[in-house]
């Protein structure tokens, strides 16, 4: 090999070093990302409602303290829940922020949920 091809071989080399590094960093620091939602479960009550407009329209629980949380679920299931909705429900999931139409959504990743009975 002469002189120029080890060069260029150094060359190379360095750069897929320097890219690789430079991708796996971001990569790496979105994992742990997504492993410290996944390990964040909490549980909110409150009551569903209905939010934007046909056939745009979004699930959401909101709290008593006025807090507004899309749910993120099976859509049939989805459905089904919004349908027979009664009173206050309590809902167990992973929190999560979305970006949806240019801004910022709290969204809940359902777990499980359950009705809260009334109490007479």
């Amino acid at each position: 090999m002469s002189t120029i091809e080890l060069k260029i071989m150094k060359t190379t080399s360095k750069t897929m070093i320097l890219l690789f590094l430079v991708l796996i960093v971001p990569v790496t620091a979105l994992c742990a990302t997504a492993a410290t939602d996944r390990d964040t479960v909490e549980t909110w009550e409150g009551s569903l409602r209905l939010f934007g407009n046909e056939p745009f329209t979004r699930v959401a629980l909101v709290t008593d303290t006025g807090e507004r949380w899309f749910l993120d679920m099976d859509e049939q299931e989805l459905q089904q829940l919004w349908q027979k909705r009664r009173g206050r429900i309590r809902i167990t999931g992973v929190p999560v922020i979305e970006e949806y139409a240019g801004r910022e959504e709290h969204v809940i990743k359902v777990v499980k949920y359950s009705w809260i009975p009334e109490e007479k």
